[in-house]
């Protein structure tokens, strides 16, 4: 396994500013895409633009008909879910096994997900959260199983992309989505607790740390459900009380949004 991914490492060429990346076996680099619609429209929109042709599956019926042009594969679901490891166990079974499969580790480890696939050494974990592939970093998470040449040929890809990468500690949160959670929980409580608005909470933020987004108005554009999902996990993991939801961050992930009105 190891020499055939050797011998099969991926190749970067730039060419007029724009990143294309070549089949292994030649040809056109593909790589697939299936989990969350919001991560996978984040993806495909980023891959796209860097010239990498993208196959969004709908389904998993159309895998097998194309997985011996896909270069590699993206499990972008963020709860681990029945519905996540059907897809990893798919991806597993139709596509070539020196293809790396990249799963999205947020809530639960690649260790964990790896029990539901035959070459567990094939797969790694990314932080995919909403809005974060905006960023210059790429969190990556190798397990026990991951191979040394999966590890390497997952960060040639992402570096052809113009990221960083950090490879990671395998564990639920990863490191800036459960930075990014416990903020946006910290805002949400001292909301609720009368202490300032939102709008207010999210100027000193931006502006007193030159975040990108205010904590709220980045909860938004996350999704405030996503948000209480990665709490849940990581109390669930952890039982620690700073993992805690507030109630109304709770109660926005079902009502959606209310400040953009706010004088």
């Amino acid at each position: 396994m190891s020499k055939q991914v050797k011998s099969n490492k991926l190749k970067v060429v730039s060419k007029k500013d724009t990143v294309h990346h070549n089949h292994p076996e030649g040809g056109k680099h593909l790589v697939c895409l299936l989990g969350d619609e919001q991560l996978v429209k984040e993806y495909s929109t980023t891959f796209q633009s860097a010239g990498i042709a993208v196959l969004e599956l709908k389904s998993l019926a159309s895998l097998k008909t194309s997985a011996k042009k896909i270069l590699m594969g993206f499990e972008l679901s963020l709860e681990s879910t029945e519905l996540k490891l059907t897809n990893l166990k798919a991806l597993d079974e139709s596509l070539p096994a020196q293809i790396p499969i990249v799963s999205n580790a947020v809530t639960s480890t690649v260790l964990t997900q790896a029990q539901s696939i035959g070459h567990k050494e094939r797969l790694i974990g990314i932080a995919a959260f909403p809005t974060l592939l905006e960023n210059k970093l790429v969190e990556l998470t190798p397990s026990l199983y991951t191979s040394a040449e999966i590890a390497e040929y997952v960060k040639l890809f992402f570096t052809g992309l113009k990221k960083e990468i950090a490879v990671v500690e395998d564990s639920v949160g990863m490191v800036m989505p459960r930075i990014l959670c416990q903020i946006i929980n910290e805002a949400l409580f001292t909301v609720q607790n009368d202490v300032a608005n939102p709008k207010d909470i999210d100027t000193a933020m931006k502006f007193g740390t030159n975040y990108p987004h205010g904590p709220i108005e980045w909860g938004e554009k996350i999704g405030f459900k996503n948000i209480v999902t990665v709490l849940d996990a990581l109390y669930k993991n952890h039982g620690e009380e700073r993992y805690s939801v507030a109630p109304l961050l709770r109660q926005m992930a079902i009502a959606g949004t209310f400040w953009h009105k706010e004088k």
